[in-house]
């Protein structure tokens, strides 16, 4: 059973481009991009890059790949696009998808997140990735995992983190823990008057075991977050090794220095994750920028020809859960790569940033015995998103 998922990053649409042909009766990417097909002398498919001319080609063999793929292919269809809240005013040259970063650790048995159903989840990481169809742009924005949200269908405020899965309780004891991807969906759209309808998560072996895949990452680190990032595989050896190190914890440890250093999956899974040496809102630029590094080397490989989306794909499905089928996914791959990302790769970055709550619109507070994030100007901080996203606001009502 294979399903595809997001990469937690915008790196999950360069992975999974596939072009199965599959009816599907809810609103697509699909039905919302038209492109026209472009075939090379040999009648294979071209995607090519509207300012460059540049382009990959789709084979004869990419498409025997993708056939063989399809048999192992499942999309989540528990999520009722009509269920969502989505905001009928914004406009739709932008494409929204919710990346989710989920918390759970399993065995070592049970790595994949496809495989952890029965074990309590939190959406540890949440992000925003808004594509613009209309210049291939590409924004991301972060909330923080702690902001104090209504979650619909909820008595009381709570995390939005919490908004992932439901606990289940009887004669009131804990009893087991049921996934709610739809309702995490559902509430940033109800918090937020956004129109996300797709989802894509991984869990923390997902990331690591992607990136290594990869061949790692270049990231310029400060020595703080060297030395926290030794410290903290130093002391979480044994249970990073039996849940995420296919290495066993068997690396060179990092140099205790600023500048640039190359990490492997496990590093750069810590460098997302480092908060104690500053805070939560540190933590979320570090995530994005983690994904910013990860799309510049592997869109410039498919440009050099030296990396094969199609080949991610097999390598990296099983790594995802998410209920965007692949024709879906195909097309904005199709519009990323179309829209003059490669035209970008001397830029310092290829993705527009964005954070949830900004600066001086929040407050830390205690709820429910927990320290929470609590928005003192949600208002401000939900328009800002908007003009972030669009360039204006678009009231829901």
């Amino acid at each position: 059973m294979k399903r595809i998922l997001s990469l937690l990053l915008v790196l999950s649409l360069l992975l999974p481009a596939a072009a199965f042909a599959e009816d599907d009766d809810d609103l697509s990417a699909a039905d919302i991009i038209e492109e026209e097909v472009i075939l090379d002398d040999d009648g294979n498919e071209v995607v090519v890059d509207e300012e460059t001319g540049e382009g990959f080609v789709i084979t004869s063999a990419d498409q025997d790949k993708l056939d063989d793929l399809t048999a192992h292919y499942e999309v989540d269809d528990t999520v009722d696009p009509d269920t969502l809240e989505c905001n009928p005013n914004l406009p739709d040259n932008v494409i929204n998808i919710l990346l989710l970063g989920v918390d759970v650790k399993g065995t070592g048995t049970e790595k994949m997140l496809k495989d952890q159903e029965k074990y309590a989840k939190r959406s540890d990481v949440i992000m925003i990735l808004s594509i613009n169809k209309d210049d291939g742009s590409i924004k991301l924005s972060s909330i923080a995992r702690n902001t104090f949200v209504e979650v619909p269908g909820r008595k009381n405020k709570t995390i939005i983190a919490n908004s992932y899965g439901n606990g289940v309780y009887e004669n009131g004891k804990y009893k087991s823990w049921n996934e709610t991807p739809s309702l995490v969906v559902r509430t940033v759209n109800h918090n937020f008057e956004l129109n996300i309808q797709y989802y894509v998560a991984t869990n923390f072996y997902g990331v690591a075991s992607i990136i290594e895949a990869l061949g790692g990452v270049d990231i310029d680190l400060t020595k703080t977050e060297a030395t926290a990032i030794n410290a903290y595989l130093r002391k979480h050896k044994s249970a990073i090794s039996r849940t995420y190190d296919d290495k066993n914890g068997k690396r060179d440890a990092l140099k205790a220095q600023s500048g640039v250093q190359h990490l492997d999956g496990i590093q750069a899974l810590m460098y997302a994750r480092l908060r104690s040496i500053d805070s939560d809102f540190v933590r979320t630029a570090r995530t994005r920028h983690l994904l910013d590094c990860l799309l510049k080397p592997t869109v410039q490989k498919i440009k050099n020809k030296e990396l094969s989306v199609i080949d991610l794909v097999s390598d990296f499905i099983d790594y995802f859960v998410t209920n965007m089928n692949a024709s879906d996914i195909f097309s904005i791959v199709s519009e990323v790569l179309g829209g003059g990302i490669m035209n970008r790769l001397d830029s310092d970055t290829l993705i527009s940033e964005f954070r949830i709550p900004m600066d001086d619109t929040w407050k830390y507070a205690t709820a429910n015995g927990s320290s929470v994030t609590m928005m003192t100007d949600k208002q401000l901080n939900v328009e800002s998103l908007h003009e972030f996203i669009y360039g204006r606001y678009y009231p829901a009502n």
